[in-house]
């Protein structure tokens, strides 16, 4: 199956339930979150135009050096809360 590239910028943000106790680090500044099985959060995928899409971890911040990710399979999706598609 051919790459997706987003025609535009992108985001979906969602409330998702984790799956599996999972110990995260963010770089800057140094810090470590633990999200827990059950615990619901509100987490968000993003990209920009004219780069690969990719669904395969959930953040929960735009900070790039900030932000805690987990895996998408780490997650289940309870409620899509706000999209802008990449196409």
């Amino acid at each position: 199956m051919a790459e997706q590239v987003a025609a535009r910028e992108w985001h979906t943000r969602a409330l998702v339930r984790v799956l599996e106790t999972t110990k995260i680090a963010a770089v800057d500044p140094p810090d470590t979150r633990i999200f827990r099985a059950g615990e619901e959060c509100e987490m968000i995928q993003w990209g920009h135009a004219g780069r690969p899409v990719t669904r395969d971890a959930w953040w929960d911040s735009y900070d790039v050096d900030g932000a805690h990710i987990i895996r998408a399979h780490q997650v289940e999706v309870i409620k899509v809360l706000d999209e802008v598609s990449p196409e």
